[in-house]
């Protein structure tokens, strides 16, 4: 699982421009998965998290390191049931 480091969720390119984050609809807990945390350590050491935003048009997904770097950045859009 190959992952890129990026200075934010929009440097990534897989948010869609506009995209805007709920208030208070962010979670942030360790990274769990051991083979994933050695990836991310190896592109930058240190404390990393997973955070879950969930924004006007759909989640954002992606791992955080304590600089504020991420990694990892998936886009769900919202799906309407009409």
């Amino acid at each position: 699982m190959p992952l890129r480091l990026h200075r934010n969720v929009y440097a990534s390119e897989s948010v869609p421009e506009g995209w805007a984050p709920n208030r208070g609809a962010t979670l942030k807990y360790p990274v769990r998965n051991r083979a994933v945390l050695r990836e991310l350590r190896r592109l930058r050491s240190g404390q990393w998290k997973k955070v879950i935003k969930n924004g006007d048009l759909g989640e954002v997904h992606y791992f955080e390191h304590k600089s504020g770097a991420v990694a990892g950045v998936k886009f769900f859009p919202r799906t309407v049931i009409s």
